[in-house]
């Protein structure tokens, strides 16, 4: 025993055993290191003191396995060679991962995987295919497993090491390390949907043999099918009314700044908001509407209200449909006051004639909402799909057909069921509202006409 190789004097009392992992391979040796005085800047231990190293050579692999066998001592180093030996024999025949990989290495690779599905900014999924996804679902993807996952692991941490004992403490460690503070404690849907995520990319693993099989998944107790009882903060009638009011002082203020793209915005984004909450249209469908899409009707009944028909982009999360907007007068604003009047104009656009996104319109109406204080006034946490909310309880309280509406806002009825059961349950009955009114609970009736129109006050 001595040195390994000739001039090396890297290994000492290098040791080759009677191991290996598969006939192509070479033996597996165990060894000791030596060190450069100067260049360790200490004085190094004598060798009988320092601990002993494996190298196991496995086929396909650069290098093999090199690790620390953390003693000192020969017999307790080959009883431990003994066992790796062995593992690392039934990971070969699994068809698992021999070397070690980095949590970091796993999550990038299931992004890479993601990002190849992910539809261009005008594809639909009849282009790319049913598994596709936006970009908008790739970038939130993309953060909640670098943010929840590498972040919960550790980026270096060896994947397949990891007990799975370790998930359980997944969602304590969550809560406390929310990296959006300033939305306070994640809803339980919120959780639910990450634990998915985290759920699927761990299954891919497996699948593709970075991570050892297993019967059991992270969250394998958790039942991640959507809780029918989730339900979005919106406004009730009083609510809005009170929003509306404060939301044209909110408009009024916003004149007196110098940066007129700062004005145009702030208009564009108000019309938006009565636009939304009038069509139950989704931010990312609204955005991308263009001069084209969009048709005006006005109705002949005795309270002249105009209407349009939207016609939404395929690209968008459900596909093309045709929309029945009664808030015609807000996007009738912006028709008129746009500078931009060729029809593959965009409607809802900034001052230079570029699209509106969805961040930037949330922006927005996160400075609408802290202007009004909503979300202190009522106990809530209003969301821009809010708005989308408050559109479908306003139909279905108002007596529109379960499938009219879901056709109206591109979802299923089972979904609207699920969603929107307390408001379903109020359509049962007209006697159920009459009764109301007659013992004094406070039941009104809405008269006609004005149910048509979630309006400004």
């Amino acid at each position: 025993m001595g040195s390994k190789g000739i001039n090396n004097k890297s290994f000492t009392l290098w040791e080759e055993l009677e191991l290996r992992v598969s006939t192509d391979s070479g033996k597996v040796a165990i060894y000791k290191k030596t060190y450069n005085d100067k260049r360790q800047g200490r004085t190094p231990l004598p060798i009988e003191d320092r601990s002993y190293f494996v190298h196991i050579p496995v086929p396909n692999t650069k290098g093999g396995i090199r690790k620390s066998l953390l003693t000192k001592d020969r017999t307790t180093a080959i009883t431990k060679v003994n066992e790796m030996v062995v593992n690392v024999m039934v990971d070969l025949r699994s068809g698992n991962s021999i070397i070690p990989v980095p949590v970091e290495d796993v999550v990038e690779k299931f992004l890479k995987h993601k990002k190849s599905r992910t539809r261009g900014r005008w594809e639909s999924k009849r282009d790319r295919g049913k598994k596709s996804i936006t970009s908008e679902r790739y970038t939130l993807i993309e953060g909640k497993l670098r943010n929840y996952l590498i972040g919960f692991l550790g980026k270096k941490t060896d994947v397949r090491t990891i007990p799975f004992k370790r998930w359980s403490k997944w969602e304590e460690w969550r809560i406390e390390n929310n990296v959006r503070k300033e939305m306070g404690k994640p809803k339980s849907v919120t959780i639910q949907n990450e634990m998915g995520l985290i759920r699927e990319c761990w299954k891919w693993g497996m699948v593709e043999g970075y991570i050892p099989t297993s019967l059991k998944l992270p969250f394998h107790d958790e039942d991640l099918i959507s809780d029918d009882k989730v339900s979005r903060d919106t406004w009730n009638a009083n609510e809005w009314r009170s929003f509306s009011r404060r939301l044209r002082d909110w408009l009024k203020e916003t004149e007196s700044n110098p940066d007129e793209n700062y004005v145009w915005d702030a208009y564009v984004s108000y019309q938006m908001v009565f636009f939304i909450s009038n069509c139950g249209m989704r931010t990312g469908e609204v955005v991308k509407v263009k001069r084209k899409d969009i048709e005006f009707v006005q109705l002949n009944d005795e309270y002249k209200n105009l209407i349009c028909l939207v016609q939404v982009h395929p690209s968008t999360k459900t596909g093309e449909r045709e929309v029945n907007a009664m808030g015609g007068k807000f996007a009738r604003r912006v028709y008129e006051k746009s500078p931009h009047r060729k029809k593959d104009d965009f409607l809802f656009c900034h001052l230079d004639g570029s699209e509106f996104t969805t961040k930037q319109f949330r922006t927005w109406f996160y400075r609408m909402t802290k202007f009004t204080d909503e979300n202190k006034r009522w106990g809530k946490t209003f969301q821009p799909y809010g708005l989308r909310h408050y559109y479908a309880t306003t139909r279905l309280q108002n007596g529109t057909s379960q499938y009219a509406l879901c056709k109206n806002m591109g979802v299923t009825e089972p979904y609207l069921r699920k969603h929107y059961s307390k408001y379903l349950n109020r359509l049962a009955t007209k006697e159920l509202m009459k009764f109301s009114k007659e013992v004094g609970l406070g039941g009104r009736i809405i008269p006609k006409g004005e149910d048509f129109l979630i309006d400004e006050i």
